[in-house]
């Protein structure tokens, strides 16, 4: 089209269109446009497309192009020739008599075949630049449309990705893991999770990020910066999807009741999720193993132990990890690596995460309410725990001996006690424990360390659970109600524990000869009789018990012989 446009410009620098003079006898009007330069709306309109035409009936048109005949051209002669179709002359009265529009050249006498290939050569020219300015231009418009959606794009290939959201085409894989994506990028970005790479570090304090968006998401702790703010009570956040769990606080229409336990929810998703806890349906099968699940994030998260390969693997104790940086946050666990310092208390932490709920300890906040009771919580996880109190409901049950479980996770932890896993070792006395939490509880015993003291007497605990029970004792509250005789406890365990007089239920069973117990500080007690170990050992007499109340039970009789030796000197 381009080329074509510069040709054009070439005819208009040759040839001019003037008025002919009207004294010269024509059958049909001669041409009168004066501007070559605009391009006519129909290109034979103009006479120039017309000299290929001639006949003997032809127009007769005036040269006024100096170049091929003037009055002091050498050949004068040449200038007052009329020329028809067969190239003879018909008259010498005009002083200008020619007007040929076209790339004539000096020698007029061609033949007409070359001026007929000449003048469809000009034709081409003008018919081209004029479909050129008939074309539509897109300046800002999105011409590439998807069928599926009719949403539009700018350039061929943002539709193609956006084609493949549709059709499911995922084709780049990770050659660490085995999983797909649409985008290349998104790839990129996913690979840099088992590579360790972090292209995007942050001026302030050095940390390094594998996403920009995570880097911009961090350097909001910087700044302060809280775009997200909360209609509701004006509270601001940093990220939108604190935003968004913290709205679900205030949602008051809850759309999906579930007729079974009554629980209700905002989405719809969440409720069929729920609702197959009921039912017991599992849709998410997996084709390695034939294992099913309820939820599709459980199937992912299964998936990958048939995929993981040992690119991540602890040293320590052989643990595998599809990300570098679960590995690198798991291993903190045997080099006892805390970077995460609270600033007023100096406790330390080997996740940031922690570092933030421990945080709100100091501060106070406990944004998550029950509407039920109106007891708030400082974590969202705390929340859905204690909901299950007034609903009862335990959807997650050990297939081992049929206990139920408020959270799965809770289930996880309570499996290792039927397969004997103790993962987490104490490094000053060699004793395993089946959860971190309960090894760094332990650990307190050798520091001496009791963090959560209490306002009211002073006194100071190792657990912060054991903190808010002793609390109950200057309140008086009593919140946890058993059904069956309306005995009320402090805390939840003591009612559960309670209940099993009721039920007759006895879940910990001693392994050397059967005998089940109630709760599973029995068990332990129990069977330091079929291993001989008496841990508690009276520093008077070095008499040894088993269990701590028969040796303070044991230490009164010390106690009442002084009160007698006092007795009798006075």
């Amino acid at each position: 089209m381009l080329e074509n446009y510069s040709n054009l410009v070439s005819v208009e620098n040759y040839c001019k269109c003037e008025p002919v003079h009207h004294h010269v006898k024509t059958e049909k009007e001669s041409c009168q446009c004066n501007e070559l330069g605009k391009v006519p709306h129909d290109p034979s309109t103009c006479a120039l497309h017309r000299t290929s035409e001639t006949t003997e009936n032809s127009n007769n048109y005036t040269c006024s192009n100096p170049r091929d005949a003037s009055v002091d051209s050498p050949n004068p002669d040449r200038h007052e020739t009329m020329y028809t179709g067969e190239g003879t002359c018909q008259s010498k009265d005009c002083e200008k008599s020619l007007n040929l529009c076209s790339n004539i050249t000096q020698d007029q006498r061609l033949d007409d075949e070359k001026k007929k290939h000449r003048q469809e050569k000009y034709d081409d020219y003008f018919t081209s630049v004029y479909n050129l300015f008939q074309q539509p231009i897109y300046i800002g418009e999105t011409p590439h449309q998807c069928g599926k959606c009719g949403k539009c794009f700018s350039t061929a290939s943002s539709l193609t990705v956006h084609e493949r959201i549709h059709t499911g085409k995922k084709p780049y894989k990770c050659k660490f893991c085995g999983k797909s994506f649409n985008q290349c990028a998104n790839l990129k970005t996913h690979q840099r999770l088992h590579t360790g790479e972090k292209p995007y570090q942050c001026k302030e304090c050095g940390k390094s990020f594998p996403q920009l968006s995570a880097l911009k998401s961090h350097h909001k702790m910087h700044t302060g910066e809280k775009p997200y703010k909360c209609k509701e009570c004006g509270k601001s956040f940093a990220h939108s999807s604190s935003f968004r769990r913290h709205q679900n606080i205030h949602a008051a229409e809850q759309h999906y009741t579930c007729q079974e336990c009554g629980k209700a929810f905002h989405q719809l998703s969440h409720f069929k999720s729920h609702y197959r806890l009921h039912t017991g349906e599992k849709p998410y099968k997996c084709n390695e193993c034939d294992r099913a699940f309820t939820h599709y994030s459980s199937f992912r998260r299964h998936q990958k132990t048939h995929s993981l390969e040992k690119f991540n693997e602890c040293k320590e104790c052989g643990k595998s990890f599809l990300e570098l940086s679960h590995l690198k946050r798991h291993y903190r666990i045997h080099t006892g690596e805390k970077p995460y310092k609270c600033e007023v208390c100096d406790k330390s932490f080997t996740v940031s995460s922690t570092l933030r709920t421990h945080q709100k300890i100091h501060t106070g906040e406990k944004p998550y309410k029950c509407k039920a009771c109106d007891k708030s919580f400082i974590k969202y996880s705390h929340l859905t725990r204690h909901q299950s109190v007034h609903t009862g409901e335990k959807p997650y049950r050990c297939k081992e001996c049929d206990k139920c479980f408020t959270e799965f996770s809770t289930l996880r932890e309570h499996q290792k006690i039927h397969t004997g896993e103790k993962p987490y070792k104490c490094g000053e006395c060699d004793k395993s424990f089946i959860q971190r939490s309960n090894l760094r509880i332990h650990q307190r015993v050798h520091t001496g360390e009791r963090p959560y003291k209490c306002k009211e007497c002073g006194k100071s605990f190792t657990k912060c659970s054991t903190l808010q029970a002793h609390q109950k004792i200057h309140t008086g509250e009593k919140p946890y109600k058993c059904m069956e005789c309306n005995k009320s406890f402090t805390q939840d365990s003591h009612l559960r524990t309670h209940q099993r007089v009721h039920t007759g239920e006895r879940p910990y069973s001693c392994k050397e000869c059967g005998k089940s117990f109630t709760r599973s500080s029995y068990v332990k007690a129990h069977l330091k009789i079929h291993t001989g170990e008496k841990p508690y050992k009276c520093k008077d007499c070095d008499f040894s018990f088993i269990q701590m109340s028969n040796l303070r039970r044991h230490q009164k009789i010390h106690t009442a012989e002084k009160i007698t030796v006092v007795n009798n000197v006075t």
